[in-house]
């Protein structure tokens, strides 16, 4: 008989991809739930918890390139006459 898979698991896996936090968020609860209840699933709550982890640094040392080619592109002043 096979264990029926947990939902935040699942949900995990997706949201990882679209909203890297909430891919966080529920591979920490569907991990949990795993452990608790006995269902299935934990190496798709585990995924998406590491794949949210990667995509939310990736997004941040993104955000913190463009600040820096921003504020580099303003401070630059052209000295042409």
């Amino acid at each position: 008989m096979q264990r029926p898979t947990e939902t935040m698991a699942i949900l995990a896996l997706v949201f990882a991809f679209v909203f890297p936090v909430l891919g966080i968020v529920f591979g920490v609860i569907g991990r949990r739930n795993v452990d608790r209840f006995g269902t299935g699933g934990r190496g798709l709550a585990t995924a998406g918890m590491w794949i949210g982890i990667a995509f939310t640094v990736l997004g941040a040392l993104y955000v913190a390139f463009l600040a820096v080619v921003i504020i580099a592109a303003a401070t630059s002043g052209s000295t042409a006459p």
